[in-house]
């Protein structure tokens, strides 16, 4: 939460952030993550720091629960039997979070074999996106609301302040691409 609290940035662009990053937590096996986060900032405006820090709501403590309910939850809407049980699952996840370099995950994940994979990927999109579009409300009403105090306290109206924050970012980006 820190880089949304101290951001000074405007609220689209932080709320973007929050959105890309749940997108991807959610939505994108670890290992190819700050892989996609790249692709899509290059793509997209958005807050970098925030996206990577909101993208660990897949981290090691939650990676297996999610995962296994992302395979639960997939069987239950494709309407096919979950033939896994949940330590049978974690046994077949063991090289995934074991893997010792960055594309480690990522290539032990595609040996989960197909019927695993389209189980979680038809949740993972979903959940991803959903996430994403529930991160960018509350970013944004967060950040909002954050630069109406400020603007008061400092007598300016939101929206001068908000077309400030406008022209130092796009300034930034001006400077960042000329490198």
């Amino acid at each position: 939460m820190e880089p949304l609290v101290h951001s000074n940035n405007p609220p689209w662009f932080d709320a973007r952030g929050v959105a890309m990053g749940l997108l991807v937590g959610f939505g994108v096996p670890v290992g190819a993550q700050i892989a996609v986060l790249v692709l899509l900032r290059t793509a997209f405006r958005f807050n970098g720091v925030i996206a990577f820090a909101f993208s660990w709501v897949s981290n090691p403590i939650t990676i297996l629960p999610m995962y296994y309910m992302y395979y639960y939850w997939g069987s239950l809407l494709l309407s096919r039997p979950d033939i896994l049980s949940q330590n049978a699952f974690i046994a077949l996840m063991r090289p995934v979070l074991q893997a010792e370099h960055l594309w480690g995950p990522l290539h032990a994940f595609a040996y989960l074999g197909w019927d695993v994979l389209l189980r979680w990927s038809v949740i993972a999109v979903i959940v991803g996106t959903i996430s994403a579009v529930v991160g960018y409300g509350l970013g944004m009403h967060f950040q909002t609301m954050r630069w109406r105090r400020r603007a008061k306290k400092v007598g300016i109206t939101y929206e001068k302040l908000l077309e400030d924050l406008e022209e130092r970012i796009a300034k930034e980006e001006d400077q960042s691409s000329s490198l």
